[in-house]
């Protein structure tokens, strides 16, 4: 018992001692939850400006996104795709490599890298980099890399690729709009009218229907001889499209294409 007058003050000192070493972990927290929020918001400014076309503006905000935290993977991807739609290609080869450098197993970035390279370079080397996105096991949207797969291949003239890359797509996502406008063109040109038809009718039941889907919907009912359809078909697009270039060549009856 005649310790414990000695012991007390060590048991309190390290009681501080321990306080002291909570409340610095404690502050190192909040910091690190600050930062982290600072760096979510930045990204949610830049991909809205992204989505809307402000391209610069996002590349501004995604700059300040980088000079806080250099290794923000998806910052330089998001930066590689803004300078590339700024026409920046030789930066944006770059950020879209730092981008895998920093995660070379994102199926994001494989899919945004392929892109670019598809646009930009050529077909062949953009595959690999779709063949890894889709490969992945983590991708939460595989039908996006399985439609840009598919895009490339056709591009490249690969039509039986670009084909199966889109079924494949639509297996995954049956409403991916692209998709069915892709496979109904593919069909067109085979002269598989009937197969076309039953993409194309997805394609455009949308509230806002594309302009070259719909025509296409009309080539495609005149190949079938339906003229009723046909003739519906037109007068939605002389509705929605009064304006269009190709409202006055096709309804003068100049051409079919």
């Amino acid at each position: 018992m005649r310790l414990l007058p000695l012991l007390l003050p060590l048991i309190l000192m390290a009681g501080c001692a321990q306080t002291a070493t909570d409340s610095r972990d404690a502050a190192a927290r909040t910091e690190k939850y600050d930062l982290q929020r600072r760096l979510n918001i930045r990204m949610e400014l830049a991909s809205a400006y992204y989505a809307e076309g402000q391209y610069a503006t996002a590349l501004q905000e995604i700059d300040k996104l980088i000079a806080i935290s250099p290794v923000e993977a998806n910052a330089h991807g998001l930066r590689g795709l803004s300078l590339m739609q700024l026409g920046d290609d030789a930066q944006a080869e770059i950020s879209l490599r730092t981008a895998l450098k920093l995660e070379p197993d994102s199926p994001d970035l494989n899919n945004n890298m392929g892109w670019f390279l598809c646009q930009r370079v050529s077909t062949a080397k953009a595959m690999p980099y779709f063949l890894r996105a889709i490969s992945s096991t983590t991708y939460s949207s595989p039908a996006k890399a399985l439609l840009n797969a598919g895009l490339c291949s056709k591009r490249g003239g690969d039509i039986a690729a670009a084909e199966s890359f889109l079924l494949r797509a639509l297996k995954v996502e049956p409403g991916l709009i692209h998709a069915h406008a892709n496979l109904a063109k593919i069909y067109y040109e085979r002269a598989d009218y009937k197969n076309a038809r039953s993409h194309i009718l997805l394609a455009i039941e949308t509230e806002q229907i594309a302009a070259d889907n719909l025509l296409m919907a009309i080539r495609i009912e005149r190949k079938l001889g339906d003229r009723v359809a046909e003739h519906s078909l037109a007068a939605k697009f002389r509705r929605l499209y009064p304006d269009s270039p190709q409202t006055t060549t096709y309804f003068s009856g100049e051409t079919d294409e």
